[in-house]
């Protein structure tokens, strides 16, 4: 390790010492330090906070800030690491829905802050030969994210919204969700098991026609398109490669 490496990890380790460990002018500049990215991490996630705490995710962003430290001057891309240390962080393990919600409140922080959502041209799509339709790649919106869970997710975050009582609808099985923007506002949508892998199979590139054979029925697929295109979900398309 070279010096400036070690110069930078001692650094780091005293930043997240007890305060008192430092000079008093280093103790001010942990504590703005800590206060930035326990706020940070708070705005991002609200909802893993009022499930938990204040005392309990106040030291989890502590012990986050160590094993995870900020890479970006930009405080609104800290936190895309929370949910994984959530599920390796031991005091959370009798919470087990905890990294899922996570999972969830980062995906609508990400699709709030992504890129403008661009038109469909349909009229392009109109224009491709009956034979290529089906080998068409379909691309997703800049927003659009998807989450799935083993816990209802969806169903906690509803219940702990700031007009709610935390008491979900439902308190077991998986959710899969969309999360896209709604006239400007980021919102979760519940999917069916085989509409998610099929929009994931579309976000992992695959052609239409590879895509569709996650569904039941090959009937399926027209509806289940034209739906998620009313949606907005879809932002354009790719013709195939010339064989």
């Amino acid at each position: 390790m070279s010096a400036l490496a070690l110069a930078q990890r001692d650094f780091l380790a005293a930043l997240f010492q007890a305060e008192g460990a430092g000079s008093p002018g280093f103790d001010v500049y942990r504590r703005t330090v800590l206060a930035n990215l326990g706020g940070a991490l708070s705005a991002a996630f609200p909802v893993v906070k009022r499930l938990v705490g204040d005392a309990f995710f106040e030291e989890a962003a502590r012990l986050h800030a160590i094993a995870e430290p900020s890479t970006s001057g930009d405080l609104n891309e800290y936190g895309a690491r929370f949910p994984r240390f959530l599920a390796a962080y031991a005091p959370a393990r009798e919470h087990g829905y905890l990294p899922g919600v996570a999972r969830l409140e980062w995906a609508l922080h990400v699709a709030h802050g992504a890129a403008d959502a661009r038109e469909f041209d349909f009229a392009a799509l109109a224009r491709v030969p009956a034979e290529m339709q089906l080998r068409i790649r379909l691309l997703l919106q800049p927003e659009v994210r998807l989450v799935r869970s083993r816990y209802p997710v969806h169903a906690i975050w509803r219940a702990n919204q700031p007009d709610r009582d935390g008491t979900p609808e439902i308190t077991q099985g998986a959710q899969h969700m969309l999360v896209r923007r709604v006239e400007f506002v980021a919102q979760p949508m519940l999917l069916e098991a085989r509409e998610w892998e099929f929009l994931r199979a579309i976000e992992s590139g695959l052609p239409l026609d590879a895509a569709a054979e996650c569904l039941e029925d090959p009937e399926q697929l027209a509806p289940m398109l034209s739906g998620f295109a009313a949606a907005g979900v879809f932002s354009g398309f790719e013709l195939p490669y010339a064989a």
